[in-house]
C-alpha cells in the first residue's frame, strides 16, 4: 500500500479518507492511511495524530482480552475491525466459523507468519 500512496495524488488520498472518517470516525484502515499518507508528505504532526488515534482505537479492543477464546474474545462493534486486528499481527486468515462456547463470538482460525 506504501508504494501505491506514493505513486497516487496525497490530496485525493487524504480527500477520500477524510470523508470516510465523516462517515464512520471509528475506521482505523482510514487513519492509517491518513498516518501514513501524511507521513509521506513529511508532515509529521498529522501523521503522528492519525498514528496516535488508530492506536487508540485499536488498544480499545485489544487491551480487552487475549483473542485466543470466546471468553477472552477481543470486543468489536464492526467486523472490519476483526480483519483489521488479523492484518496488524501479518496474520493470515484460513478459516471463519462461529464458536457458542461460553458466548457467541467469530472464531478465525490464522496463520501466524513469523517472518512479520
Amino acid at each position: 500500500m506504501h508504494d501505491l500512496m506514493q505513486k497516487s495524488k496525497p490530496a485525493e488520498i487524504i480527500g477520500v479518507t477524510k470523508k470516510m472518517l465523516s462517515i464512520d470516525y471509528s475506521d482505523m484502515e482510514a487513519h492509517k492511511i491518513l498516518h501514513q499518507t501524511y507521513k509521506i508528505l513529511g508532515d509529521a504532526a498529522n501523521s503522528k495524530k492519525y498514528h496516535d488515534i488508530e492506536l487508540g482505537l485499536l488498544n480499545s479492543i485489544i487491551k480487552k482480552g487475549n483473542g485466543k477464546t470466546c471468553q477472552t474474545a477481543w470486543p468489536v462493534i464492526q467486523i472490519n475491525e476483526e480483519y483489521f486486528i488479523l492484518q496488524m499481527l501479518g496474520t493470515k486468515l484460513l478459516k471463519q466459523s462461529v464458536d457458542n462456547t461460553g458466548g457467541l463470538c467469530d472464531k478465525m482460525d490464522v496463520h501466524i507468519d513469523e517472518g512479520n
